[in-house]
């Protein structure tokens, strides 16, 4: 039997801030749902309004999704053993090559500290040394006044 539970710690409710092509995409998932809402009246299970469900309503089974996932996977011909946790964890990773700040992933992906999100992707955030050296220097130009004649450098 499924059973719902509360998060490991009470404030770890959080939000995730979606792209307008999967609000898109969740929309039109919406208006199949209801037409299943239309098509069993009474007997559809509105009473958790879940996203993804079965077509009368009830909730599908944390298994059944991962299953789902790893066949679609499979079916897209992607490297054997990529599962939905291997998906989230591609997700964080592009986003820190991508350049985005490392406390943006950390809360994103629900990590309890940066530190944990810095320990498990260190290896998207290596190797940006280049552009280290280069955004100083764009720094020290705009911020730095200019070197006068006779300045002992």
């Amino acid at each position: 039997m499924l059973e719902f539970k509360d998060p490991k710690t009470e404030d770890s409710v959080r939000s995730v801030g979606l792209s307008a092509s999967v609000l898109d995409a969740l929309e039109a998932h919406r208006k199949r749902q209801a037409e299943f809402r239309r098509q069993f009246g009474p007997d559809y299970r509105a009473d958790l309004d879940l996203i993804f469900v079965h077509p009368d309503g009830t909730p599908l089974k944390p298994d059944s999704i991962s299953a789902t996932v790893s066949a679609l996977c499979r079916r897209l011909k992607l490297p054997k053993g990529v599962s939905l946790h291997t998906l989230r964890h591609s997700h964080g990773s592009h986003l820190l090559a991508a350049g985005m700040d490392l406390p943006v992933v950390s809360e994103r992906l629900g990590h309890s500290s940066v530190r944990v999100t810095a320990d498990v992707y260190s290896h998207a955030i290596r190797g940006r040394d280049d552009e280290a050296a280069r955004r100083w220097e764009e720094f020290q130009r705009r911020n730095l006044p200019e070197k006068r004649a006779g300045d002992v450098q």
